[in-house]
């Protein structure tokens, strides 16, 4: 990771997201072992190498991911990406919790 990601990875718009992450999960009733950025040049995510990642030791197992470009992390403590960001996160840990959690409704089957 060159200095300019690093900037953004360790930006104080990131530290704000992994305390939203924080808070969100005690909200949710979620334990997190670590929340973490990273910056991969990967083929499927040119335009948005930034990645969040949210681990996840209890009710349920699991380890998220979420990428953004410098634009939208950096946004975050100005307020311009601020509800787009935390609307995703909610979102996704919401489903991830029901998903694992609830048992299957009548007439339905889990993969």
């Amino acid at each position: 990771m060159n200095s300019a990601h690093r900037a953004v990875t360790t930006s104080q718009s990131a530290k704000e997201i992994e305390t939203y992450c924080y808070s969100l999960a005690q909200e949710l009733g979620l334990t997190l072992e670590s929340v973490w950025w990273g910056c991969a040049l990967h083929p499927d995510h040119d335009d948005d190498p930034y990645n969040l990642h949210i681990s996840i030791s209890k009710p349920i197992e699991a380890i998220l991911e979420f990428w953004y470009t410098s634009e939208k992390v950096l946004g975050y403590a100005t307020g311009g990406t601020k509800t787009v960001i935390e609307n995703e996160i909610r979102k996704d840990l919401k489903a991830r919790l029901r998903d694992d959690v609830e048992p299957p409704t009548k007439g339905t089957r889990r993969r």
